[in-house]
């Protein structure tokens, strides 16, 4: 084949190169939502955002930028974008011609009855070769342009896997600083009440040694002062597990975690909730599902142009000769060109069983995407009520504890007053302390239901923390190195 229409068959395989075999992809038919069950109102905050900051605690906002910095989790998926970019160039090459070089030199001697009596008589023999080989398979079929499809496919997937994580680290971050402070809230409560049952309990024993006090009144006073004093070891021990996890979380040696504001002016900021349809352009999630989706459609495309002919090209082009110098003239030049045309016809049922394994796994995936679209709107919806109620319960807790330190007060006085046994101020006194702890942990329940709003909601994008960006994860934009 001449030069000319080795050149005439490349143009063509480019123009037949615009088709590609198998099915385009076709998003799966999904809910048509209009609403969530919960009316929340407009959107009060938007949820493509930093969100975090939306609890003005500069010291909150730092320890979530540190932890997407730093985790180990968020570098791995970084890696792991690195590594399918790298899947996509080795899938992409399939475009263009392979073309190799080679150089080698060899001596030799033929043996005298190697042919003919004379082979070897002349002595060994120099050769020196430099050749420039090129192969190129024409994608006739659209066969590694399924193939690159998939593969940049799972190059959006490990990016959105990533974006995942992020998202999952900064909710994790603000629910468990919003734990930390409630404990230390819980802990000032505890050391308060035991402080206050001390001072009562130092005026029962004299009391009790004057005589005008009895040995159960006494006993109960001791009572509610140990209840107080035991409520505190586990209240630290909690402490040190969370600040051990954020500081595993933020790739740091277990050890003290900064503090903020107290956990009553960590206020939850207002938000309501998008349209359904939204999650499907935003939540991590729903777009990795997707995206797995796509490559296994295309993989199922690619392996039904294994049933068509493969075209390749080749080429040869260099010098022969046996000394170095003779490999610059012309008479040394060895040049050629060639097609060939490679069409199965028994394979054992080998292509059709590659054909049923991607169809089967196409349909897997289409199936997955669906699930994770009703699983999000589920947990939206599950993060709404969550949200509604503990809201609703914090204001509960409140009015009860309003009401409980008016009985301990009137308990306390009607004891004093001899109207009552110190029974009941002990009952009013417990009440009124497990009110406390609940209203601190009612206000904790409502700022970590607020961060799994935002996390329902595929919140925190497209803004992306210079911590990220730092740390060598670049947006969008610059994922796909095309």
């Amino acid at each position: 084949m001449s030069p000319r229409a080795w050149m005439l068959g490349a143009c063509a395989a480019a123009v037949l190169g615009g088709c590609a075999i198998g099915p385009d992809y076709q998003r799966p038919a999904t809910p048509d939502v209009a609403q969530y069950r919960i009316d929340t109102g407009p959107l009060a905050i938007a949820a493509d955002s930093d969100w975090w900051n939306q609890f003005n605690d500069p010291v909150l906002t730092a320890l979530v930028d540190e932890t997407l910095a730093s985790n180990f989790d968020v570098r791995i998926a970084a890696a792991r974008i690195d590594e399918f970019r790298g899947q996509l160039m080795v899938a992409r090459s399939g475009f263009f011609p392979q073309v190799n070089l080679s150089a080698s030199a060899a001596r030799q001697r033929l043996g005298t009855f190697n042919g003919t009596p004379f082979a070897g008589l002349d002595g060994p023999r120099n050769t020196y070769q430099l050749l420039a080989n090129a192969s190129w398979e024409l994608d006739l079929w659209g066969r590694i342009r399924r193939q690159a499809e998939a593969a940049e496919a799972s190059l959006w997937n490990a990016e959105y896997a990533r974006r995942g994580v992020v998202l999952s680290l900064a909710a994790s971050v603000v629910q468990g600083y919003a734990t930390l402070r409630g404990l230390d809230a819980q802990l000032d409560v505890a050391k308060q009440t035991l402080a206050s049952r001390g001072d009562g309990l130092d005026i029962f024993r004299q009391r009790y040694q004057g005589g005008v006090i009895s040995q159960m009144e006494l006993a109960q006073a001791e009572n509610d002062f140990y209840v107080a004093e035991a409520t505190i070891p586990p209240l630290r021990t909690a402490i040190a597990q969370t600040e051990n996890a954020l500081s595993v979380l933020m790739g740091r040696e277990p050890g003290p975690i900064e503090r903020g504001k107290a956990v009553t002016a960590l206020q939850a900021p207002s938000i309501g909730a998008d349209m359904p349809a939204t999650l499907l352009s935003r939540r991590p999630d729903v777009l990795q599902a997707e995206q797995s989706a796509i490559a296994a459609n295309a993989q199922l495309g690619a392996a039904q142009a294994l049933y068509l002919p493969a075209v390749n090209l080749s080429g040869l082009f260099g010098a022969i000769a046996s000394t170095p110098g003779a490999l610059w003239h012309s008479a040394s030049q060895v040049w050629g060109f060639g097609a060939g045309l490679t069409q199965p016809v028994f394979q054992g049922g080998a292509i059709r069983g590659q054909v049923q394994t991607a169809s089967a796994q196409r349909d897997q995936a289409m199936l997955a995407y669906q699930r994770t679209v009703l699983e999000a709107l589920a947990d939206v919806n599950t993060a709404l009520a969550n949200g509604t109620e503990t809201r609703t319960r914090l204001g509960s807790l409140r009015e009860q504890e309003k009401s409980l330190t008016i009985y301990a007060d009137q308990a306390f006085a009607r004891y004093e007053g001899g109207y009552s046994s110190y029974l009941e101020v002990t009952n009013a006194r417990e009440k009124l302390f497990n009110a406390q702890l609940a209203v601190i942990q009612g206000q904790v329940d409502t700022l970590t239901s607020t961060a799994a709003l935002y996390k329902s909601l595929g919140g925190g994008w497209p803004s992306v923390p210079q911590a990220v960006r730092e740390a060598g994860m670049q947006g969008d934009a610059k994922v796909l190195a095309r």
